[in-house]
């Protein structure tokens, strides 16, 4: 896998309306195709609590209103929302999860 330079990227900030579905894609490099892809929500401290995951496939995962999935040809997951509400305005990050180092995060803004 690549060493530094971006890893992963995504939008700044997403609005939100109450009731809409929202998605949010964030893309890595190609050397991370197989990893593990998350969105995790950030709360007190900067901690990350995973709301959903990939298996490192191109699996839809869905898990409540919220799901995920990742596409290898163009390097990008996508997270979808369904019904959003106004407890889902916060700060998330999306990131790939590797073993033996720290996760690769981008943290977006959900207003």
């Amino acid at each position: 896998p690549p060493a530094g330079g971006w890893a992963v990227m995504g939008p700044v900030q997403v609005m939100v309306n109450q009731g809409s579905s929202q998605a949010v894609s964030c893309s890595y490099e190609p050397g991370y195709k197989l990893y593990s892809k998350f969105w995790c929500h950030r709360g007190f401290l900067g901690f990350c609590t995973c709301i959903i995951q990939t298996d490192g496939s191109e699996v839809t995962v869905t898990q409540d209103r919220v799901s995920i999935r990742d596409n290898h040809v163009s390097h990008l997951f996508t997270v979808a929302l369904d019904g959003a509400m106004l407890e889902d305005v916060g700060w998330y990050s999306c990131g790939v999860r590797r073993k033996l180092w720290f996760s690769l995060q981008h943290t977006t803004r959900v207003m």
